[in-house]
């Protein structure tokens, strides 16, 4: 769903000023937000009280930088309250949202996982024991890990167990068998992509 952001951290003040306006002259007589919170009489008086303390504050003197400063704090919460209200009002209607003059957030990206690689298979500690070493695939958020004794690898003969890390531990496993592994990573939008089969055999 769309929404207005707003994000002042990094506005120089000048930025701020005439991104406040911007803001005020959008939303004056805007048919689509006729009321918010806080109303725009109100963040007209926090952008007039910080742009004349912007001013003040350029003779460099340390009160007036810090009166400037707590003007910008006291305008940047006033806008902060009024995105929200207009998100609120808003409803996610991006129509109505580009006539605001906040900002619109973007549309998050999927990320496109990669095909999993087994970087090695080697005998756990225990008997029975095989230790999957597994590159973690960056947008996986889970893998699921598999196993056959079946070298003709048939679609029918993988055990699978499901887990949230790319390595894994198999257990229980017949000594003096080889295994065949694999790992598929999975990522949103249904991703799903398998590694090549390795094998080993278990001591």
């Amino acid at each position: 769903m769309k929404k207005s952001i707003f994000n002042a951290s990094r506005l120089p003040d000048g930025i701020l000023e005439s991104k406040t306006h911007s803001i005020i002259s959008s939303l004056t007589g805007n048919a689509n937000f006729p009321t918010t919170t806080p109303s725009l009489a109100d963040i007209e008086t926090a952008a007039d009280n910080f742009s004349s303390a912007l001013v003040k504050a350029g003779t460099g003197n340390r009160a007036d930088v810090a009166d400037k400063n707590a003007k910008r704090e006291i305008l940047v919460e006033e806008l902060r309250r009024l995105c929200k209200s207009v998100n609120v009002i808003a409803n996610g209607n991006a129509a109505m949202l580009l006539t605001s003059g906040f900002d619109l957030s973007k549309d998050p990206q999927a990320v496109v996982i990669s095909k999993p690689e087994i970087l090695r298979i080697e005998n756990g500690v225990a008997s029975g024991q095989l230790l999957l070493n597994v590159k973690a695939v960056k947008g996986a958020y889970s893998y699921l890990h598999e196993y056959t004794t079946d070298a003709t690898l048939s679609p029918d003969s993988w055990v699978s167990t499901m887990s949230t890390s790319a390595k894994a531990v198999l257990n229980n496993l017949q000594p003096g068998t080889v295994y065949y592994c694999r790992v598929a990573a999975i990522g949103s939008n249904n991703q799903m992509l398998y590694s090549d089969a390795a094998s080993r055999m278990v001591i």
